[in-house]
């Protein structure tokens, strides 16, 4: 596993502790305000310990997410992206972009890492900066559009998810088939990708969700739309646990 030295996880308290303070000091001014519009405080703390509760359902995916990321990018720098504005999905492709840049350089592990973590940073700050300049502007003009063509509207941001997904998937399956037979060494971590793998992990993926999905459609189980996502990563990561061990057997 990376190192992560002690200046790291001092950032990463920092951030923590300002996101902590930011939560606070929200919670603080919405309860003074619900107590000055004559709220009923029972209800406002039964909505509290809800949200607290379920909102350990949603952070499965992340904490199993910075379990992934360890291996190349040690435990502080994925524990600060992923509990702040990262993806799991999105670092790892911007973690593997800069890696394959910098195979046969002779580069360390440590540029390595670094250059990695530049390019996640300049990156996804991409987002924010559009949300501050023009975001405003851009959702007055889709919710004009949803308004004249719902349709047109719909079949846009449907087109824009299933561009997103292809993408990622061909990536994967790419990647699996030309894999299958011959596994790769990662030169950063030394840790070997087999193919097979990554198509088996897929397919149960695609298996699990799909399961999941039909249970909430047809079984009308809606609870279990919060729960779909992080049974579907520890089904798959099980399995591809078990076959590692009968292609490495």
């Amino acid at each position: 596993m990376v190192e992560s030295y002690p200046i790291i996880y001092i950032i990463g308290a920092v951030i923590a502790a300002i996101i902590i303070a930011m939560s606070v000091f929200f919670i603080i001014k919405s309860v003074k305000r619900a107590k000055k519009i004559g709220m009923d405080m029972s209800k406002i703390k039964k909505t509290v310990v809800s949200s607290a509760v379920f909102s350990i359902v949603p952070s499965i995916p992340i904490v199993i997410g910075v379990g992934i990321m360890m291996s190349s990018l040690g435990l502080a720098i994925p524990w600060i992206r992923l509990t702040v504005i990262g993806a799991l999905q999105y670092e790892l492709i911007a973690y593997n972009t800069a890696n394959e840049a910098l195979i046969g350089t002779g580069a360390s592990t440590e540029v390595i890492v670094a250059t990695a973590v530049t390019v996640m940073t300049l990156s996804i700050l991409s987002g924010p900066l559009f949300n501050a300049i023009v975001y405003k502007k851009y959702q007055g003009k889709l919710a004009d559009l949803q308004k004249k063509n719902g349709k047109l509207m719909n079949t846009v941001t449907g087109a824009l998810l299933g561009g997103l997904l292809a993408g990622m998937l061909s990536a994967l399956l790419v990647g699996g088939i030309f894999s299958v037979g011959s596994p790769s060494t990662e030169e950063a971590t030394g840790i070997k990708t087999y193919g097979e793998i990554t198509l088996i992990t897929l397919a149960a993926s695609l298996v699990i969700m799909g399961i999941c999905g039909a249970i909430i459609k047809l079984g009308k189980q809606k609870w279990l739309e919060n729960y779909a996502l992080p049974i579907t990563i520890l089904g798959a990561l099980a399995i591809a646990y078990g076959f590692t061990f009968v292609f490495n057997f």
